[in-house]
């Protein structure tokens, strides 16, 4: 009785055991990757500055060699490398639109209008077929716009009127 007794105290640690074996591995895997991904980006960042350097020699090569050339042999012309450097062109920034206060819509005006005029809505919620709720919050008016089939149905107020 006694040697089922340790048996079944063993079939019930097992689990346990085998959980913390396996949690244990699991840390030290990610540690180890941690740990071993970082060389890559550095030789990475190592290959691209070889890159340049082949590059940067490669062209002064080339002009020193169309140098020579030059100065050996007047009569025949030589190429000049062609060396092109990045010019950041700065977008344009969009002028500010400027829209009415949301307090000037009315009933029946189209959504178009409404989006024009009052631009786009904070927040917009489909209610329904053909429903939705436009939330506008500008200055201090802020206003619940009900759509009904891309007319403006209600005009609700923060107070609740209408």
């Amino acid at each position: 009785m006694a040697m089922n007794a340790r048996i079944a105290i063993l079939l019930l640690a097992l689990p346990g055991i085998a959980y913390a074996q396996a949690a244990t591995e699991a840390g030290l895997g990610a540690a180890r990757a941690a740990t071993t991904t970082a060389p890559v980006g550095k030789s990475i960042a190592d290959a691209l500055n070889n890159m340049t350097r082949a590059l940067e020699k490669a062209i002064s090569t080339d002009t020193k060699h169309a140098e020579s050339t030059r100065t050996a042999a007047p009569a025949q012309k030589a190429a000049k490398p062609q060396v092109t450097s990045a010019v950041k062109v700065e977008p344009k920034p969009k002028p500010e639109v400027t829209y009415e206060d949301p307090a000037g819509i009315r009933k029946d005006m189209d959504a178009a209008e409404v989006l024009e005029r009052f631009g786009p809505p904070a927040l917009t919620l489909t209610t329904g077929p053909g429903e939705e709720v436009f939330s506008y919050t500008r200055k201090d008016t802020a206003l619940d716009v009900t759509m009904r089939n891309g007319k403006v149905a209600v005009v609700r107020r923060a107070d609740g009127t209408e």
